[in-house]
């Protein structure tokens, strides 16, 4: 049962184990993997979540196409799923952009989402954990950045724990749940990692 798992923040990285029951000897794993077409209601469950709607530029209600199509293979992007238990427990997307040649040291984490059902259990650290891990030793990436709405601290401590520093506020950048919200450029270079 996911609410017998007792909550852990400080789980990073690819493979996760965490006690679900004190009488359950096997611990739940959080698996981290490509995102995969058959995953798409559950992708849809997170994407229309209340708190991923309030910290993306997405609306409340997604198509099942709208879905289909952003889990869809994009060479620029890297789609991840984390499971755990068996579940799709949370989303990430690492945007590249190979095709702008002054760009390419450079990638964008453009979501970090968490399935209501898994909040607090380390799914989104995992997630961003495997996103930086991808970007450092795999992409060439030297300056990995995003973009947080203010006012989402549970957000930003968590990229500030993996080495995000803001660089900048856009004022009144997004409307979201009738207002307008300023928005936080975090980044996180290379060099500064090591």
């Amino acid at each position: 049962m996911v609410a017998a798992i007792p909550r852990r923040r400080d789980v990073p990285g690819r493979m996760r184990s965490m006690t679900s029951d004190p009488l359950q000897s096997e611990p739940l794993e959080i698996r981290i993997r490509h995102v995969r077409a058959v995953d798409a209601p559950s992708i849809a469950e997170i994407m229309n979540a209340r708190h991923v709607n309030l910290g993306t530029q997405r609306f409340p209600y997604h198509p099942d196409t709208s879905i289909a199509s952003r889990i869809a293979d994009d060479p620029a992007k890297f789609k991840l799923v984390a499971e755990m238990g068996g579940r799709i427990a949370g989303y990430g997307e690492l945007e590249t952009w190979p095709d702008r040649p002054r760009l390419r040291h450079g990638a964008e984490i453009d979501m970090v989402a968490t399935h209501p059902d898994f909040r607090g259990f380390g799914i989104g650290a995992a997630l961003l954990g495997e996103m930086i891990d991808l970007a450092d030793r795999w992409l060439q990436v030297s300056r990995l950045q995003l973009f947080v709405w203010d006012g989402n601290a549970r957000a930003i401590a968590l990229y500030e724990r993996f080495g995000f520093v803001t660089e900048g506020r856009l004022r009144k950048f997004v409307f979201v749940d009738g207002q307008y919200r300023d928005a936080f450029i975090m980044a996180r270079l290379l060099q500064d990692a090591r």
